[in-house]
């Protein structure tokens, strides 16, 4: 975040004021072949974001499917960090391109899941207890309107992970990889996060093995087809004391 001077209109008359305002960078990732992908993202936590973005996508597994990491600031372009990678298995994918934060991206193919195994893991309590436990985590959305947060609780529920980011997707990455590099049993964890649930969201959390996604926001049809499919639990539009189950009902105790 950053303070800006700006110009404040009201209906009593404008003035000049200091705001706070998000910022986003740059961070180039290059694989073993050359091939690069770039992404617009909050500049924190990049380690965890390379990791969880991976982990999402498919290409690891777990930490060892890195085995190397390197981070490195264009010295020309500041904005651009440019991380150097490793791996274990090199991706198959096409060209590299900008994913911007509007999310516009397709959705790539779910090859080689396999379906979740439903369990009573969570009460509805614990998912009422939620956005109260997430308000004092959001201070930077508060100030600047600007930021996505997404977080990894414990079906107790015991917050074990949070991140912000400009871009929904990054904030749902920078947990996973958290979680995945210190880490905390993800097959028996919540995902809750604060946009609304796309189809690559869940795919994301599938890939991780989250068994349940919650959102104050709306789920799109495409994720919960998804999540139905692979039984996925899916909550959206957890709001006070009520919240819809799109999916994987069974994954709450009764």
């Amino acid at each position: 975040m950053r303070r800006i001077r700006i110009i404040r209109h009201t209906l009593g008359g404008a003035s000049e004021i200091e705001d706070w305002v998000g910022e986003e960078s740059i961070v180039e990732i290059v694989f073993p072949s050359g091939r690069k992908k770039r992404f617009v993202v909050t500049a924190e936590r990049i380690e965890e974001f390379v990791y969880g973005h991976l982990l999402g996508e498919g290409i690891i597994q777990g930490p060892e499917g890195v085995r190397g990491y390197k981070e490195e600031l264009d010295q020309e372009k500041g904005d651009t960090l440019r991380v150097f990678l490793a791996l274990k298995d090199e991706p198959e994918e096409g060209e590299g391109s900008v994913i911007w934060t509007s999310c516009g991206q397709s959705v790539p193919e779910a090859r080689g899941l396999s379906p979740l195994e439903p369990r009573p893991l969570f009460s509805k309590d614990a998912i009422f207890s939620l956005p109260r436990m997430v308000s004092s985590h959001t201070q930077e959305f508060r100030l600047t309107g600007a930021y996505h947060y997404a977080f990894l609780f414990s079906p107790e529920p015991r917050l074990l992970v949070c991140a912000k980011d400009i871009g929904r997707h990054n904030a749902v990455d920078k947990v996973l990889g958290a979680a995945l590099l210190a880490g905390f049993p993800r097959d028996c964890a919540l995902l809750y996060l604060t946009g609304r649930v796309s189809a690559d969201i869940v795919l994301k959390a599938l890939r991780a093995r989250v068994p349940l996604v919650v959102s104050p926001g709306a789920a799109l049809l495409g994720a919960v087809d998804l999540a139905r499919r692979y039984h996925l639990g899916l909550i959206g539009f957890l709001r006070g004391k009520r919240f819809n189950v799109y999916s994987g009902a069974s994954w709450l105790t009764s």
